[in-house]
């Protein structure tokens, strides 16, 4: 099975992961750690997987815009999809991993403009 080379988000997702990270980052002059998109990406990637979601097929075209070499560089978000069940038949791996994050991000960007903030005690006990 042929695997894309990039994968991105949906144009929706994609403002609100730049709306995520424009208000969870410092702003100038301020301390703190810069959060980039691959940090969030990587991040609601890992939690499906562990969680084990079954992400669905995107609603849009997704702009391809993330090298997989760039986001998964030892392929270990392959290696854990390919031994975990969870990608259906036929479909590529890094294509699913593009579904985790879409739907990671929206989730995220709900609980933050709930909240305020992020669900780091959800997402890390238990």
């Amino acid at each position: 099975m042929e695997e894309p080379n990039r994968i991105g988000l949906t144009a929706t997702t994609t403002a609100q992961l730049d709306e995520l990270l424009e208000e969870l980052n410092p702003m100038e002059g301020e301390e703190g750690t810069r959060l980039i998109k691959f940090d969030i990406y990587r991040l609601v990637v890992s939690l499906g997987i562990k969680n084990k979601v079954s992400a669905p097929t995107l609603d849009e075209k997704s702009q391809n815009s993330l090298r997989v070499s760039e986001v998964d560089d030892e392929g270990v978000f392959y290696a854990a999809l390919e031994n975990s069940g969870l990608v259906p038949d036929g479909t590529p791996i890094y294509e699913y991993i593009e579904r985790l994050a879409e739907q990671g991000i929206k989730e995220l960007y709900q609980t933050f403009r709930a909240t305020g903030q992020l669900p780091f005690e959800e997402y890390f006990t238990g």
